[in-house]
């Protein structure tokens, strides 16, 4: 007996869009007896109130769990930094849609314990624990609190629960939404931590949230996919992007290797079509090679032209209020006559993100100790 498991990227549905799906690739998603995707937001709802927080609010079309299911998916990871945008009430409904329409989740609730419990998949003899985890951004439950929100991918409960389902499963999958966007490799810090979490039991690591394909590589018994890209995004600056990208098929039997299969897709014309791997922009193979020999000088080199070319502006801003080039000064000066109040808050909240977000800090601590020669 055997277990087969389709996983991809992100999925943002916002224009309601029925059939974003092309029917080959559709087939594949069906005929999987698990298909989860990273649900990146939640559905429009009610009067819609943004939370506070640094950075874009994001939601979907209320159409887009049911087209979810007519497209096969039968699962969703909910951990993700885009969530909890719209508060308690839309990530309720959120889960409430979900449940209508018979998707199963995982990685968030509307309370701590809730978020926080993993699910168990039974099917043809098999038993597969399922968990999910997001960085710390805005909506993360990095602590008990009292409200929803979604897993940290960093807090003591998530080992303490693959080494529980590590007792009663066959195999342990993680689907983990982190790292920095559009870059080909992941931060040296997050490979460590997702090697970590194999080293207490999980089998499988499904990443996603760069906006772009990483490689994938074998880290002694398990596998580890650093991020598969975007599935399906379809908001303002990604929807004429054609996001090349992949997914897994994965089988599952019993005291067997797991396999795997990798599965290129594009949008094209507005739609996720399955393409030949000789199709896509990228070159899994060599993005496998940056994992290597010089990753960790590939990785110091990118922390430093990341702390260039955007921290250390983020940085300026936030504490400053102003950038280097003139005309950011006059525009600092203008703002603080007019909105003095509005600007402080906006840029307490821009700190906050770039110090509680665990990739942006430790790009930002790397970068910071490479360049004072604290680190070689």
């Amino acid at each position: 007996m055997s277990f087969k498991l389709f996983a991809c990227g992100d999925v943002v549905n916002f224009k309601a869009k029925e059939d974003f799906i092309d029917d080959k690739l559709k087939t594949l998603i069906q005929d999987s007896d698990i298909s989860i995707c990273n649900f990146e937001a939640p559905i429009k709802c009610g009067e819609m109130k943004p939370i506070k927080k640094a950075g874009p609010h994001v939601y979907q079309s209320r159409e887009s769990v049911q087209y979810l299911k007519n497209m096969g998916f039968n699962f969703v990871s909910l951990a993700n930094n885009h969530i909890y945008d719209y508060g308690q009430e839309a990530l309720g409904e959120t889960i409430q849609e979900l449940k209508k329409f018979e998707i199963d989740f995982v990685g968030a609730g509307v309370d701590f314990k809730s978020a926080y419990q993993p699910k168990i998949i039974d099917k043809n003899g098999i038993k597969i624990g399922l968990l999910a985890g997001c960085e710390n951004e805005f909506g993360c439950l990095y602590e008990k609190q009292n409200r929803g929100g979604y897993v940290w991918l960093f807090y003591y409960l998530i080992e303490d629960n693959i080494r529980e389902l590590k007792k009663v499963c066959d195999f342990v999958v993680l689907i983990a939404h982190a790292g920095v966007e559009e870059i080909e490799i992941p931060i040296k810090e997050l490979r460590d931590r997702y090697r970590r979490l194999c080293d207490v039991g999980v089998d499988v690591i499904i990443g996603s949230h760069p906006h772009v394909p990483q490689g994938y590589e074998k880290y002694n018994n398990s596998l580890i996919f650093y991020s598969l890209g975007n599935f399906y995004f379809d908001t303002a600056g990604f929807e004429d992007r054609s996001d090349d990208s992949y997914s897994v098929i994965l089988k599952f039997e019993k005291d067997r290797k797991i396999e795997f299969e990798i599965v290129y897709h594009k949008k094209i014309n507005g739609k996720t079509c399955l393409v030949d791997k000789s199709e896509v922009g990228f070159d899994l193979e060599y993005l496998n090679s940056l994992l290597g020999d010089r990753y960790d000088e590939l990785n110091n080199v990118i922390s430093i032209k990341l702390f260039n070319q955007y921290y250390y502006s983020y940085y300026e801003r936030a504490l400053c209020g102003m950038t280097k080039s003139i005309l950011g000064k006059i525009k600092w000066i203008i703002k603080k006559m007019l909105f003095e109040n509005r600007d402080t808050n906006s840029r307490n909240l821009l700190l906050l993100h770039n110090i509680k977000i665990d990739s942006h800090r430790f790009v930002v601590q790397r970068a910071l100790s490479l360049i004072s020669g604290v680190e070689k």
